[in-house]
């Protein structure tokens, strides 16, 4: 797959505790003529892009409709003499008439007790296009390397990558994630470890392979 040179960024924080285009007309040759002429069908304002027929560009920023929940959090456990991490389960949601590939951009925080954390994806309401991996974000109690592959692939909002080939429902547009991982050295009370994760979002093209323009 082709990575875009250009994506949209979202971020949500841890802690514990283009113009549109009209349809193209059909070309004319004029032969033996001086003249010809050139409709030319402008739209002004935002476009429906949760429409897969909107005359958008192929592989442009403004195919992205997503939905993520940005207010995440984690916490150590009882169970465990407050030695793992567990959370809540969050989701992101593509509206987009297009697939959206979502990569994992940045990290920023200080870890102090957490020796790892990760975050763990999986499938929503239906199986996705991929299946995804867990990426840690934390690793030895540092700032891990993120991935420049996609973390998610996500299917266009009616369930479809290849809109030419893909029968409706075929894919899940709707992902999950939680956070996992370790602590050393809780504190006896509470005290915030807060993060910081940048998430970048890459238009998938109508063929449901090339990513970006």
């Amino acid at each position: 797959m082709k990575a875009t040179k250009k994506l949209i960024a979202a971020t949500m924080v841890l802690g514990m505790g283009m113009a549109g285009l009209a349809p193209a007309a059909s070309a004319e040759t004029y032969d033996g003529l001086n003249t010809g002429e050139i409709q030319i069908n402008g739209s002004i304002g935002k476009m429906d892009n949760t429409d897969p027929d909107t005359q958008l560009p192929e592989g442009s920023d403004d195919w992205i409709n997503v939905t993520v929940d940005t207010a995440t959090a984690f916490h150590t456990t009882i169970a465990s003499a407050h030695t793992e991490i567990e959370s809540a389960t969050y989701g992101i949601q593509n509206n987009s008439g297009r697939g959206v590939a979502v990569y994992l951009s940045s990290l920023t925080g200080t870890p102090n007790y957490v020796t790892q954390l990760t975050i763990n994806p999986a499938a929503g309401s239906k199986e996705l296009v991929s299946t995804p991996t867990a990426v840690n974000l934390v690793e030895t109690n540092a700032i891990a390397a993120m991935p420049d592959t996609p973390w998610l692939m996500l299917a266009n909002n009616e369930g479809r990558l290849n809109l030419a080939n893909d029968a409706e429902d075929a894919y899940g547009s709707d992902a999950t994630f939680h956070y996992t991982g370790t602590v050393e050295g809780a504190p006896a009370t509470a005290e915030a470890e807060n993060y910081t994760l940048t998430l970048k979002f890459a238009s998938v093209q109508s063929d449901g392979t090339t990513i970006g323009r």
